[in-house]
C-alpha cells in the first residue's frame, strides 16, 4: 500500500488541476447518464401515442410517463420525481412540440458533456505532463547525487530506462488509473442508481455476476505486475545493447563484429517481444472475459424481463424497460474500463517499484549540514592510514599514507590493478575510503561542502569526455558569463587554439557525441584547456598522454607542463619526461605504496620502480 501512496502523492503538487479535471470529469459523467435518462420519455413520446402528452391539449401539457406499471415505495416514488422534472422540461401541448423540446434538451446536454470531458482532457494533460516531468526530474537529479559505483555496477541502457521507458508507464497508469477511477465510477454509480430506481428486483440479477468479474480481474492483475516487470527489464536490455552498440561503433567496425552486434541486438528485442507477448496476451484475456460475462448477465436479465412485459406480467411498461436495458448495456464499457484499472496500476506499480529503488538508493557521498567552504590549499594534502575496497573482503588500497605539500607534483606508478586510478578518485571523493582519512590542511575531506572541495581541483583523464555542445561550451564548462579573452587565452596555452582555428566555426564547431568529430590528442587538450579555464589549485592528472601519438604527446604534454607551473600536482605516470621530473614518486602495488622517493633515488634502490622503468621507458633512457 505504500507504493500507492507513495506514487500517487505525485498529483499533491498539482491538485488544483486535479480538482478541476475532476469535478469536469463528474459533469461530463452526469451529462453522459442523463442522456441514457432521457432515453424512456422519448420512446413513450415517439411510440405511444396515448402516452406521453396530455389526452386533452387544453389540459396543463405535462408529459404523464407514468401510466406504466408503478414500483411501489420511495423507489417509485423517486422514479415518479425524476420523471416530473423532464416532463416540466420538455412537455409541450402537442408530440410534435414536445419532440422538438426533447432534441434541443438533448443537444444541450451533448454539448454540456463534451464542454466538460474536453475540460477534464485538458486539466488532466496537464497533469499527467507535469507528473512525468517531475518523476523524470528526481530521477536524473538522484543519479546527480549518486556515487560512481552505482554506475559502475549497472549497464547504460538500464540507468537511461528508468528515465525513459518506466516513467512513461507510470505516468500512463496514473493518468489512466485516475481518469478511469473518476469518469468511469460516477458513471458507473449514476447508471446503478438509474437501474435500482427502475427496478431492484432485475439489479440484483444482473449483479450475480460481478463476484466472478472481480475475482478474475484480481488474478489477472497479480500475474500481469510480475509481467510487467520482467518486460521492463528486457527493455533496459535493449537499451544497453544500443547505447553500447552506438558508443563503440568504432570498434564494432574494427572487429568486424557488425552480425555479432546484430545478433546480439536481435536476441535481446526477441527476449523483450517474448515477455511482451506473454503480458499481452494475459493482459488481452481480460478484456473479451468480462465483457463475456457482463453482455451474459445482459442478456439473462433481458430474457427474463423481455418475456414478462410481452406476457403483460412485467413490473415496467416499455419506456422505461428501454431505459433500464440501455443503461445496463452502457454500464459494461465503464465497468469494463474500471476492471481494466487494477490491470493498468499493476503494471504501473511495477514501474514505479523499479523508480522509487533508483530514488531510495542511499547516497554514499554526501555533505554534511553543517559541512565547510574551502577556499584555498596552503598547508597539505594528507592520505593517513586510507583503505578501500569496491567489494567486501576484496581490498584495493591498504593503510595507504602520504603527504603532498602544497607546489610539489607527486607521481604515482605501479603494475596495473595496484589501485592507482581509486587512489586519486578518492581525493574528489568520488568515493569515500571505508577506513582512515583524506585532509586538506588539516581538515577531514568529508566535513567539506563537495563544492568547494572540488573546485580547488581539475582533472585530466586518459579517456576524455567531452559533450556534444561546441568547443567554446566545452571549454567553458561549469563556469558561467566567461569572457571570451579568457577562453582563447586557454585554449592558447593547451596548444589547442591552432587547431580550433582550422574549423570553419572555430569555437562554434560542435565536437559530436563524446567528441567523435575531434582526435584524441585534440580532446585531451581541450580536456586541458578546460582545466585551465577553470584554474585549480591541485591538478589530478589520470594517465593524460598514454593513448597519444607521439606529435600528439608533445603537444599535450607542453600544455600539461605550463597547467602545473605553480600548482600542486598528483600524476599517475605513464611517461618518463613526468616521472623523471616528479618531486617524489610513490609506487603502489597491491594496494600498498612499496616504495617512494626522486627518480634517482628509487633507480638505486633497484626495486619495483626500477624493473617497472626498465621495462616501460627504455626506449626513452
Amino acid at each position: 500500500m505504500n507504493l500507492y501512496r507513495r506514487t500517487f502523492s505525485a498529483l499533491k503538487p498539482h491538485w488544483k488541476r486535479l480538482v478541476l479535471a475532476s469535478i469536469s470529469s463528474s459533469l461530463s459523467s452526469l451529462f453522459a447518464a442523463l442522456m441514457i435518462w432521457l432515453v424512456g420519455p422519448l420512446m413513450s413520446t415517439l411510440f405511444q401515442p396515448g402516452v406521453g402528452m396530455a389526452a386533452n391539449p387544453a389540459d396543463d401539457g405535462s408529459l404523464m410517463f407514468t401510466d406504466m406499471a408503478g414500483t411501489q415505495g420511495q423507489l417509485g416514488g423517486l422514479k415518479e420525481q425524476l420523471q416530473t422534472i423532464v416532463d416540466q422540461i420538455v412537455a409541450a401541448p402537442t408530440r410534435q412540440e414536445t419532440l422538438i423540446n426533447f432534441c434541443i434538451a438533448i443537444f444541450a446536454v451533448v454539448l454540456l458533456k463534451n464542454l466538460f470531458q474536453y475540460l477534464q482532457g485538458f486539466h488532466m494533460a496537464y497533469v499527467q505532463q507535469s507528473v512525468m516531468r517531475d518523476f523524470r526530474n528526481r530521477l536524473f537529479d538522484k543519479y546527480q547525487r549518486l556515487s560512481l559505483d552505482y554506475f559502475h555496477r549497472r549497464r547504460t541502457g538500464q540507468v537511461m530506462s528508468r528515465i525513459t521507458n518506466d516513467v512513461v508507464v507510470l505516468n500512463e497508469s496514473i493518468d489512466l488509473g485516475f481518469n478511469r477511477l473518476v469518469a468511469d465510477s460516477i458513471m458507473v454509480l449514476m447508471l446503478l442508481v438509474f437501474l435500482i430506481i427502475l427496478s431492484w428486483k432485475l439489479t440484483l440479477l444482473a449483479s450475480i455476476v460481478l463476484p466472478a468479474v472481480f475475482g478474475f480481474i484480481w488474478y489477472v492483475g497479480r500475474k500481469l505486475r510480475k509481467y510487467s516487470a520482467r518486460t521492463q527489464e528486457r527493455m533496459a536490455d535493449v537499451n544497453s545493447v544500443l547505447e553500447e552498440s552506438v558508443n563503440n561503433i568504432r570498434i564494432v567496425k574494427a572487429f568486424s563484429m557488425e552480425k555479432f552486434e546484430t545478433g546480439k541486438f536481435f536476441d535481446a528485442t526477441k527476449a523483450y517481444f517474448r515477455s511482451l507477448v506473454r503480458m499481452t496476451r494475459i493482459r488481452h484475456l481480460a478484456a473479451p472475459i468480462n465483457d463475456f460475462l457482463t453482455t451474459l448477465a445482459g442478456i439473462v436479465i433481458l430474457m427474463y424481463a423481455g418475456s414478462r412485459i410481452i406476457s403483460g406480467s412485467g413490473e415496467l411498461g416499455a419506456g422505461d424497460f428501454m431505459t433500464f436495458v440501455l443503461a445496463m448495456f452502457s454500464m459494461i464499457k465503464p465497468v469494463k474500463s474500471l476492471s481494466q484499472v487494477q490491470i493498468q496500476l499493476q503494471e504501473g506499480m511495477a514501474a514505479a517499484q523499479r523508480v522509487f529503488e533508483v530514488i531510495d538508493t542511499p547516497e554514499r557521498i554526501t555533505e554534511k549540514p553543517e559541512a565547510v567552504n574551502c577556499k584555498r590549499f596552503e598547508q597539505a594534502v594528507r592520505y593517513d592510514s586510507v583503505s578501500f575496497s569496491y567489494n567486501e573482503n576484496e581490498p584495493v588500497l591498504k593503510q595507504v599514507s602520504f603527504t603532498v605539500e602544497p607546489g610539489d607534483v607527486v607521481a604515482i606508478v605501479g603494475p596495473s590493478g595496484a589501485g592507482k586510478s581509486t587512489l586519486l578518485d578518492l581525493l574528489p571523493r568520488f568515493y569515500d575510503p571505508q577506513h582512515g582519512k583524506i585532509t586538506i590542511d588539516g581538515v577531514d575531506i568529508r566535513d567539506l561542502s563537495l563544492a568547494s572541495l572540488r573546485g580547488l581541483m581539475g582533472i585530466v583523464t586518459q579517456e576524455t569526455y567531452l559533450f556534444n555542445d561546441t568547443i567554446r561550451n566545452n571549454i567553458a564548462y561549469g563556469l558561467e558569463g566567461i569572457e571570451e579573452s579568457r577562453i582563447i587565452d586557454a585554449a592558447m596555452m593547451a596548444n589547442a587554439h591552432e587547431f580550433i582555428g582550422q574549423f570553419e566555426h572555430g569555437y562554434d564547431t560542435v565536437v559530436g557525441n563524446r567528441g567523435v568529430m575531434l582526435s584524441g590528442g585534440q580532446r585531451q587538450r581541450l580536456a586541458i584547456a578546460r582545466a585551465l579555464l577553470k584554474n585549480p589549485q591541485i591538478l589530478i592528472f589520470d594517465e593524460a598522454t598514454s593513448s597519444l601519438d607521439t606529435e600528439s604527446e608533445v603537444l599535450v604534454q607542453q600544455a600539461i607542463e605550463r597547467l602545473m607551473e605553480g600548482r600542486t600536482t598528483l600524476v599517475i605516470a605513464h611517461r618518463l619526461s613526468t616521472v623523471r621530473h616528479a618531486d617524489r614518486i610513490l609506487v603502489l602495488s597491491e594496494g600498498e605504496i612499496v616504495e617512494q622517493g626522486t627518480h634517482a633515488e628509487l633507480m638505486r634502490y633497484n626495486g619495483l620502480y626500477a624493473r617497472l622503468y626498465s621495462m616501460q621507458f627504455r626506449d626513452d633512457a
